[in-house]
């Protein structure tokens, strides 16, 4: 397959997820939108309904990779770039029909499946050589975001799955559960952003924990809210220090 036709073939593959996405809405798709459906299955890591608007950036984001993709087309690695690509956009839509008949174990999955995806398209491009501004702009950063937000939907995925099971947390209260989740998050953006120097992965969850906050914070819940904001302000300064303080690893 030459680097032509996995051009026409991402755009179509985009163009996929961002009409199934739209119908998911609009329709719905079977009697429900993707936020009433996020309300059948509640948990306490789930963020704030507007949290989810960092999807419009994401699919921003991926609408210019695929404008911009002809820059990188000659690379060798674009081959596998695309096939990683076409996969997570595969795993994209399927997770929004198995989420919308709320088939959770088939949800749940797939979205490892993307996950895995989205972490091989990752660490390919962190083994190339992406200098430009254009290239950082348009090609890493749509993924690195994109990852970054699907490390937190997994684990709401998974939490919505446990919710469903009646799961209460066994020997540990939802309340802590929650607050172990929120740390293993901010673990694993500190290691990706240091090992990496990408801290952009780390403004996604930030925005991620702003919302658990905002949703929390002078409820019942307000442990939850605090241990969000505690965590949101520790990954901004590591945000600034990665950014500004520290020159880019050679991998």
């Amino acid at each position: 397959m030459n680097n032509k036709t996995f051009i026409i073939l991402n755009i179509l593959a985009l163009i996929g997820v961002l009409t199934v996405n739209a119908l998911a809405n609009i329709l719905p798709i079977n009697g429900m939108n993707t936020g009433e459906l996020s309300a059948l299955y509640p948990n306490l890591f789930t963020p704030a309904g507007f949290t989810f608007s960092i999807w419009s950036v994401i699919y921003l984001l991926l609408i210019a990779f695929v404008i911009v993709q002809r820059s990188i087309s000659a690379n060798t690695y674009f081959a596998e770039l695309s096939l990683w690509f076409l996969l997570s956009c595969l795993a994209n839509v399927s997770w929004i029909l198995a989420w919308h008949y709320q088939f959770l174990y088939a949800s749940v999955l797939i979205m490892l499946l993307l996950l895995f995806s989205l972490s091989k398209i990752f660490l390919l491009l962190q083994s190339v050589n992406l200098k430009s501004v254009s290239e950082k702009l348009f090609i890493m950063l749509p993924f690195t975001f994109y990852l970054s937000w699907i490390c937190v939907a997994t684990i709401a995925n998974i939490s919505a799955l446990l919710v469903s099971l009646s799961w209460e947390g066994g020997p540990l209260s939802p309340t802590t559960w929650t607050l172990t989740m929120i740390s293993i998050a901010s673990v694993l953006g500190i290691f990706i952003a240091e090992r990496y120097r990408e801290p952009a992965f780390l403004l996604v969850l930030i925005w991620a924990l702003f919302g658990i906050y905002s949703r929390w914070t002078g409820t019942e819940n307000n442990s939850i809210a605090t241990t969000a904001l505690t965590e949101l302000i520790l990954l901004a300064v590591l945000f600034f220090v990665f950014q500004f303080g520290l020159r880019k690893k050679t991998v």
